[in-house]
């Protein structure tokens, strides 16, 4: 047995016994492995097993049970249609002055509010749809639907599979997981640009590629940078991959 295996088998029965009580050195030593295998070019399957097993753990523990996959997203993709995405449509019909919007009218300033507001709960209504496209991409499977970090609904992730990916592909998994959320409130916003001329769905695509884009050039890796920071972490590991499979090649 690799002396990883090894360390896995420990921290996978200290987990076990008592997952909430999980001391963060332990936790450290977990993710430390974790990074190692993702840097691995050709990992060990039992170790990615392994690793898999104890992150399902840590992750129930921290975020709640998983729900099924499609009854949600359906559930989500329905509330998406019949709320947000109808609200903005029926706004359109109420005049907007964007005149007035520069001398701060208040009647136009709520309208314009409420619009912005129903571009962006579309966009978190079909946020999932990112990940699922890039993970049928990817070859990165989706265990359901759980509780973000936020509290917000989020797909999860296989981690084995996850980990079996290239540092490539779990690279541009997160970053077409951020970049779909553009995609969809230009989507919606043309159809008002092209309707009455609302500008909204523009303001709302720079505001989102402005952050995202701040959050790659920032290189952060903090979370509170969204899916552009698990871009930047998948990023940095692809170099060191690369690195040890000329090594190893």
């Amino acid at each position: 047995m690799s002396n990883t295996l090894q360390k896995l088998d420990e921290i996978e029965e200290i987990v076990s016994q008592g997952p909430k009580g999980t001391s963060q050195e332990i936790r450290n030593q977990f993710w430390r492995i974790v990074r190692q295998i993702k840097r691995t070019p050709n990992p060990d399957i039992k170790e990615v097993q392994q690793a898999a097993r104890i992150r399902n753990i840590l992750f129930r523990t921290r975020r709640g049970r998983t729900y099924p996959l499609w009854p949600c997203v359906s559930l989500l993709t329905l509330i998406g249609v019949l709320g947000p995405t109808i609200w903005y449509l029926r706004l359109l019909e109420i005049p907007l002055n964007w005149g007035a919007i520069l001398v701060w009218t208040n009647s136009d300033w709520w309208i314009f509010l409420r619009r912005l507001g129903s571009l962006l709960g579309t966009t978190f209504c079909f946020y999932p749809f990112g990940r699922l496209i890039a993970g049928k991409w990817a070859g990165i499977k989706i265990d359901g639907m759980s509780r973000g970090m936020y509290g917000e609904p989020t797909l999860k992730i296989d981690y084995e599979t996850f980990l079996l990916a290239t540092p490539s592909k779990r690279k541009w998994f997160f970053f077409f997981a951020g970049l779909w959320t553009i995609i969809t409130s230009f989507a919606l916003g043309l159809v008002g640009l092209v309707l009455v001329g609302d500008h909204c769905g523009t303001i709302t695509v720079l505001f989102l590629g402005i952050s995202e884009g701040a959050a790659i050039w920032s290189g952060t890796t903090h979370n509170i940078g969204g899916e552009m920071a698990h871009y930047n972490r998948e990023r940095k590991i692809e170099q060191a991959w690369r690195k040890n499979q000329e090594l190893t090649g």
